[in-house]
């Protein structure tokens, strides 16, 4: 299905041989930095056709990645217990941290100086040359989530036993939010003054950082695994089942109000992404289907594929012209947006 108002076109689909497990697009959207299950890392890179190129691997299994948003660095991480910053012109990488703990959460800040390594309970930031700048206060159960403030050296970091704000600058300094707990995902909206987390107990709690006052949204049948924001800030797009719950932050926001209920998938929906720009939302759920939305202007989808297997990623370029999306029988296929 496939309309002029919003149509993913395919690009192409690589056959990796391997379950894909994180992704990270280069700034200018022309490399994307695959790891997977089985350890190997990955460039493919996006021109008249697609190429790939193995670039190293950690053993035992690669856990995650990360790219500087205007850089040439990425970090990535695995069953190793390693976390390695790479040159992305030379291909060099060399360690940074060694762990008996797997590191499974990585982050760079928006300025790209820092970089933000969750193991276990532990958190550390390292600075762009890999030194390590701070080691922050123990989280009192295993971190889920980190997400950097933006345009700020502030630090959300989110799991078992609620959520924390760190502030780096001047000096390292936590601020714990009154919550009881597993929050399961850390997300800020555009100008940074809502943090929302998706909740194992069923529920989205927001933080409204500036005057410290919460609400939370209740009555998700099961834990909310997915909490993404549009570009605009307006709309928050939520699921813990088959359908995707939007709520709409404009006027007085959301509290009291009902939320739009996109519904089109059949089985339950296993990751969300918006688009960098614009108000256009994809899903992806365990009966394959890879849908586009137009949220706010429709509640059927705009276009629709059927992926090869159940979806494990779903990743947006910054500009937001290319999606990759990676599905579990050891793929990853590029859109056009």
């Amino acid at each position: 299905m496939n309309t002029a108002a919003g149509q993913l076109r395919l690009r192409g689909r690589i056959d990796l041989d391997d379950y894909p497990v994180d992704a990270a697009w280069s700034p200018d959207g022309r490399t994307l930095l695959a790891a997977g299950g089985a350890g190997t890392l990955r460039l493919i890179r996006i021109d008249t056709e697609l190429s790939v190129q193995a670039i190293g691997e950690h053993k035992e299994g690669a856990l995650a990645v990360a790219w500087q948003k205007a850089g040439n660095a990425f970090a990535t991480s695995g069953q190793d217990g390693a976390v390695r910053l790479w040159d992305a012109r030379t291909l060099e990488s060399r360690t940074i941290h060694t762990d008996r703990e797997w590191s499974e959460q990585l982050a760079f800040s928006d300025n790209g100086k820092l970089l933000a390594v969750a193991t276990g309970r532990a958190l550390r930031v390292f600075d762009a040359s890999g030194a390590l700048r701070a080691t922050l206060s123990a989280h009192p159960g295993v971190i889920a989530a980190l997400a950097w403030r933006p345009k700020s050296l502030e630090l959300a970091a989110a799991g078992n036993g609620g959520m924390r704000l760190h502030r780096l600058e001047p000096q390292p300094v936590a601020r714990e939010f009154a919550l009881r707990g597993a929050c399961l995902t850390a997300r800020w909206n555009p100008d940074g003054r809502i943090l929302a987390s998706g909740m194992q107990d069923g529920s989205v709690h927001l933080w409204y950082v500036a005057s410290g006052s919460e609400s939370q949204m209740q009555g998700y049948g099961s834990k909310v695994f997915a909490t993404e924001w549009s570009a605009n800030g307006r709309h928050l797009a939520t699921t813990a089942g088959a359908t995707v719950i939007v709520w709409d932050f404009s006027g007085k926001g959301p509290e009291g109000s009902r939320p739009l209920e996109l519904k089109s998938h059949s089985e339950r929906i296993v990751a969300l992404a918006y688009r960098p720009s614009g108000h256009w939302l994809v899903s992806a759920a365990l009966d394959r289907r890879l849908l586009l939305w137009r949220v706010g202007a429709s509640d059927t989808p705009q276009d629709a594929h059927l992926l090869a297997d159940e979806c494990t990623l779903l990743r947006y370029s910054r500009a937001g012209d290319r999606l990759a999306v990676g599905d579990a029988r050891g793929g990853l296929s590029i859109f056009d947006c």
